[in-house]
């Protein structure tokens, strides 16, 4: 997996690209649902503090489980396997992308949006070459919508953009400090895993990233670091390669 060096540059590019997935969940500080202004400030506070430390592009996709879950939408209200749910998932994240960008503007840093689902009025079309035209801009890229497509994930998205967008460094910052065998938060017993193989993450059926993901980085020979970004200067730290968080992949399999 490629980092940047710490003077800025990547040992293959001149400009790193970097996709960094946030949980809708992020955005809503301490409760898991809503939308909280300290734990923006924090999150942008880290991606200003990079992007003023490194030379890179950055494209971030955002999930909508703050506001709702597609998965819990199906089984409560409609009671059947519908795309209806997932249609109001990706809406949600479109939600979280518009705040996040309205964030990053007070603190003078130039974004857009781009949606996979239509929504002219309050962002642009995603396509790929749109994306990359901002991104040599110097704007960071938010992703909304999802992949505009029923029954994938926003970490399907993260895999699947990267991919599109030939962005070899996939982050998905979290509450946590990467992966563990169950969730630290209720249960003090899990045991942290620093890196694990593809294959390894599949068969133990661990969570933290969306199990159809991993078979595509896995696919695509993609590694996905897994990291608190509530940490200070933790971002900044994984870009430069120091040793924070997990890795999905990176090893011989």
């Amino acid at each position: 997996m490629l980092w940047i060096s710490d003077n800025g540059d990547q040992m293959a590019q001149s400009k790193e690209s970097v996709l960094l997935k946030i949980s809708g969940e992020s955005l809503s500080g301490k409760g898991e649902f809503g939308i909280s202004r300290p734990p923006l400030e924090s999150m942008v506070r880290e991606i200003r503090m990079a992007r003023e430390a490194l030379d890179l592009h950055l494209v971030i996709v955002i999930g909508g489980g703050n506001i709702l879950r597609g998965t819990n939408i199906k089984n409560s209200v409609f009671q059947e396997d519908t795309a209806v749910a997932d249609y109001m998932g990706m809406l949600a994240t479109m939600i979280n992308c518009l705040c996040f960008r309205k964030i990053l503007t007070q603190h003078g840093i130039e974004s857009r949006v781009l949606s996979a689902i239509r929504c002219d009025n309050v962002c642009e079309p995603y396509h790929y070459e749109v994306a990359l035209s901002h991104l040599e801009k110097g704007r960071v890229v938010i992703l909304a919508g999802g992949s505009g497509m029923p029954n994938l994930s926003t970490d399907m998205t993260m895999v699947m953009r990267a991919k599109e967008l030939g962005i070899p460094v996939v982050l998905k910052g979290t509450k946590v400090d990467g992966i563990y065998t169950e969730n630290p938060t209720n249960n003090s017993s899990a045991v942290f895993i620093p890196q694990i193989s593809h294959d390894d993450y599949l068969a133990l059926d661990l969570k933290i990233v969306d199990f159809e993901a991993v078979g595509f980085a896995r696919r695509h020979k993609m590694a996905i670091r897994v990291f608190n970004f509530f940490g200070e200067g933790n971002l900044k730290r994984v870009l430069v390669g120091k040793n924070i968080g997990s890795v999905i992949g990176g090893i011989q399999e």
